[in-house]
């Protein structure tokens, strides 16, 4: 993977369930302001015709590579950070699903790191669903007038690549931790919590908000690794004593040489989705 740069190409842009094709051609027209050429359509309600070509303008190239898949899941495969946007913060403290960054948070995350980025957006009328937002990293909403929050599609997709945009441009071998190592994180996290004795309600949040914070930290693979190291660890350590395992070793420092020969994004099973909530 390579790092983002001026042009963005390692940003996804992905549009769930669009009604119109109109709101379609307008993406794809923003796209094109901002670099940006790679268009997914999950279960398009549309499909897409003249009237969308019109709107596209001179994006015709990101409208003819745009691909289509019949889940989110399949759109999100391959990323290292998904973003799911939402108008709707939540006050509620339970649901850490809606606890969303700015556009111009994420773009410090994003910053110089290399790695695939996706962004997700919702259907024009009602946008993502808590399930659908639970399924990425991170969420991301448009700071607007408390009167009237709800931005139209192509219109918000345009400030979150506008802020990308400048954000863009530096080029690294910072590499994001990618998906698998931060399921694997999360897996041995959990493993952990419910080996302590924590309710499963509790670790359901605890998996949420730590999901939030690797997302929103732009964790970096070196860190991810260091990090399902010393998370193994733990939950070793916590399983001998749950079992009752006598042991006349205490577990060695977790150094970044450890971190190093140990890469969890080849060799760990993934997080089931059941457990992440």
């Amino acid at each position: 993977m390579k790092a983002l740069d001026s042009t963005l190409t390692d940003l996804r842009v992905i549009l769930v369930e669009p009604n119109f094709e109109e709101s379609i051609g307008f993406v794809a027209r923003a796209m094109k302001n901002f670099g940006l050429s790679n268009l997914r359509v999950v279960n398009p309600r549309t499909i897409l015709g003249p009237d969308g070509r019109m709107r596209g303008g001179h994006a015709q190239d990101v409208l003819d590579s745009m691909l289509e898949h019949s889940s989110l899941e399949g759109a999100l495969e391959g990323l290292d950070l998904s973003i799911g946007t939402t108008a709707q913060k939540s006050y509620a403290s339970s649901n850490l699903v809606r606890k969303p960054m700015t556009p111009k948070e994420l773009g410090k995350v994003v910053k110089s790191q290399a790695g695939t980025v996706g962004i997700v957006f919702g259907r024009e009328g009602t946008g993502l669903t808590n399930a659908e937002l639970d399924q990425c990293d991170a969420t991301l909403t448009i700071p607007a007038s408390p009167e009237y929050q709800t931005l139209n599609l192509s219109h918000a997709a345009a400030i979150v690549f506008y802020e990308l945009h400048l954000a863009s441009g530096e080029s690294t071998t910072d590499q994001l931790a990618s998906e698998q190592v931060k399921r694997t994180i999360l897996r041995f996290m959990s493993e952990s919590a419910a080996q302590s004795g924590m309710e499963l309600r509790d670790r359901s949040l605890l998996a949420r908000a730590f999901r939030n914070i690797l997302g929103r930290s732009g964790l970096r693979h070196r860190e991810g690794n260091l990090l399902a190291e010393a998370l193994r660890r733990v939950s070793e350590t916590l399983n001998h004593y749950v079992n009752s395992l006598e042991s006349s070793e205490t577990p060695p420092a977790v150094s970044e040489s450890d971190a190093e020969s140990g890469d969890w994004a080849e060799d760990s099973p993934s997080l089931p989705e059941s457990r992440i909530s």
